[in-house]
């Protein structure tokens, strides 16, 4: 009997080994994306996006004719902001530069005049002053006033200074 023990105790295969270790990636990559849903991880990495494209718009914007940003979301289901630019009296219909700041599953909304709106359904657009740097008024006369990026519980609120053309996090 000790020598049938000894003959069929020859260990693991490659094969064993190569299978388990790709079951182990597996779940490692789904517990990792079940963290960062939970931790809102990609809502707080959206908004520090908008607040970096904000100011990014503003300082371009000062040394612009016109300039225009949109917040929205696009057909394909991402968050992006969408920046025109032009040293003319009318704006490109196409934008100078367009950047990705969220997926499918990031919801963004946004505060003017009072109300709160969803970039789903009202694309957000904001201007700046030329000469001052502060926000210029909405077409119904209000401004943006803050933006909320949600996801997995997480909200994430991005305040906007009409006045002086600050943007921060809360």
């Amino acid at each position: 009997m000790g020598k049938k023990l000894r003959r069929d105790n020859r260990g693991v295969s490659l094969v064993e080994v190569m299978i388990v270790v790709a079951i182990m990636a597996a779940l490692g990559g789904v517990g990792i994306m079940g963290i960062n849903a939970m931790t809102g991880r990609p809502a707080q990495k959206c908004s520090q996006q908008i607040i970096y494209t904000l100011e990014k718009h503003r300082t371009s914007t000062m040394g612009k004719l016109n300039a225009k940003y949109e917040l929205c979301r696009e057909s394909n289901g991402k968050i992006v902001a969408k920046e025109y630019l032009t040293n003319e009296d009318v704006l490109p219909s196409s934008p100078t530069n367009v950047y990705e700041l969220g997926d499918k599953s990031t919801k963004v909304t946004y505060e003017c005049g009072g109300s709160s709106k969803n970039i789903d359904t009202a694309t957000l657009t904001l201007q700046f002053n030329r000469s001052d740097g502060s926000f210029k008024q909405q077409a119904d006369g209000s401004y943006c006033t803050k933006i909320s990026v949600q996801r997995g519980g997480r909200t994430f609120n991005i305040t906007l200074v009409p006045l002086t053309g600050k943007v921060y996090a809360d």
